[in-house]
């Protein structure tokens, strides 16, 4: 199967590589200007992934759509070919090529779909989806609770801060500096020069619930499952490993009791001359069965050190008979 081997999804590789490089220097003008031809091989690339969507969907039609990144492949591919097909100077036509070429560039992710351990990180990321959704929500509860008391305590036209405080979006953009620890001493000495002192008391316990609890849970959260994702990703590597193992095992194994099975039924009598043959059929590639008490490496060493033991004793009965 072409689309299944090695070399194909090199080359998949290679393009994506190269397609997200010439992206990159089409954002220079100057050097866009000077290298115009080279900048013309979009439609190459086009049919490059063209090519890989018909050979997959040719190969398996029904199970391609069952990949997650195959129906994200599709779909950046439609959008790609949109622009070929659509052309015109409508400035409302020209927002909406801009929106397709901004999709359009993310056939870069395209990556994602040949490297493992990229995708063992982004489901670590979509499972942590709820998790991060209820830590959010409380955190936009909480906003929006401190929002209304900065809004009614600092937000006054004539005593306050009404360009941080003045109405409710103000505010909760404010809290969002906040929580990012972003300029919020300028903003709290902003309240101090007002003569606003007990907002200190206010911004200190929004940082302390707000940045030290609810942000850092939001980054555990997804720290704890991109480490159960990395795990669960090392053990189907390593089952893998085994797997494969195990059937080179029992190939290795098969072939060997089929020459021991021919030599029994070719008549030889000599038991030497069987064992010759045998040893012929043998591999250097072969593997060798360290599970026996004979094979391991303690027997080993304590064998060979016995066997030091004995020729040491032999000379020196040599020596004493002498």
């Amino acid at each position: 199967n072409i689309t299944q081997h090695a070399l194909f999804d090199g080359v998949v590789m290679v393009t994506i590589i190269l397609n997200a490089l010439f992206m990159a220097l089409e954002t220079d003008y100057n050097l866009k200007y000077k290298l115009f031809g080279l900048f013309q091989v979009d439609e190459l690339f086009m049919a490059i992934y063209a090519m890989e969507f018909l050979m997959k969907v040719y190969v398996e039609p029904w199970l391609y759509w069952t990949n997650g990144y195959n129906v994200f492949d599709a779909f950046i591919l439609v959008i790609s070919f949109v622009p070929v097909f659509v052309y015109g100077e409508n400035p409302n036509q020209t927002l909406y090529m801009r929106i397709i070429r901004l999709c359009s560039s993310l056939r870069v992710l395209k990556v994602v779909a040949f490297i493992r351990g990229l995708q063992a990180l982004t489901a670590a990321l979509f499972k942590t989806t709820k998790s991060v959704v209820y830590v959010l929500s409380l955190m936009f509860l909480l906003m929006f609770i401190f929002a209304l008391n900065g809004y009614y305590y600092f937000g006054d036209p004539t005593t306050g801060d009404p360009d941080n405080w003045g109405d409710l979006g103000s505010a909760l953009f404010s809290l969002f500096d906040l929580v990012t620890l972003d300029g919020w001493t300028d903003m709290q000495q902003k309240l101090d020069d007002l003569g606003l002192v007990n907002s200190r008391i206010f911004t200190i316990l929004f940082i302390l619930i707000c940045y030290f609890i609810l942000f850092n849970m939001f980054i555990g959260v997804v720290i704890i499952e991109i480490q159960h994702s990395t795990k669960r990703f090392e053990n189907d590597i390593q089952s893998e490993r085994e797997a494969s193992l195990a059937h080179k095992k029992h190939a290795i194994t098969q072939r060997q009791k089929n020459e021991i099975r021919k030599l029994i039924q070719s008549n030889e009598r000599n038991l030497t001359k069987l064992v010759e043959t045998f040893k012929k059929s043998l591999r250097h590639s072969d593997y060798m069965v360290m599970e026996d008490l004979c094979t391991s490496m303690s027997f080993t060493d304590l064998y060979l050190t016995t066997l030091g033991h004995q020729d040491a004793t032999g000379l020196d009965v040599r020596s004493g008979l002498g």
